[in-house]
């Protein structure tokens, strides 16, 4: 199954920079059971904070016999909210601290999109000469055109 991977780099860091934070922007189990300590692990104090309390609120709900599914309803968005949004918070935390969002990547797993992105953002290098100096030089004493040989040795096209 294919995953984004969001690639955001330290401020003044370049492209190809080996910190490079790698995020797979999905559904996420852990945040799903545990959305306000998901939260404040990934230092995303402000929303871990609201979804504690709406957590609470949602324990107090579920103990009322008449309000029991409202609490489980609140329950449960929290959670699906932190599972499937958490990761797009995490990336945007980053860059009001001034990361930088270079590059969204799909891939299999995160090795893959490593791989891909890093392919990508590479340093260019200037083609080696000796790749071109063992190239025969070409014919270039007739003007007639020859046909192509179609893989016989030997044939010149006469």
């Amino acid at each position: 199954m294919t995953a984004s991977f969001l690639i955001l780099t330290p401020p003044g860091e370049p492209a190809a920079a080996e910190n490079a934070t790698f995020i797979r922007d999905g559904f996420r189990w852990t945040a799903f059971f545990f959305p306000a300590l998901w939260l404040l692990v990934h230092r995303l104090w402000f929303w871990g904070a609201i979804a504690l309390v709406l957590q609470f609120a949602a324990m107090i709900l579920i103990a009322s016999p008449e309000l029991g599914v409202a609490g489980w309803t609140l329950a449960i968005a929290v959670s699906l909210l932190t599972a499937l949004e958490g990761p797009l918070a995490l990336a945007k935390a980053r860059e009001a601290r001034d990361w930088t969002l270079r590059s969204v990547v799909v891939a299999h797993d995160l090795e893959t999109a490593e791989h891909i992105y890093y392919s990508e953002h590479a340093p260019q290098r200037p083609p080696s000469t000796a790749a071109t100096a063992s190239l025969p030089a070409s014919d270039t004493s007739t003007k007639a055109a020859r046909p192509p040989a179609l893989g016989l040795l030997g044939y010149d096209g006469e």
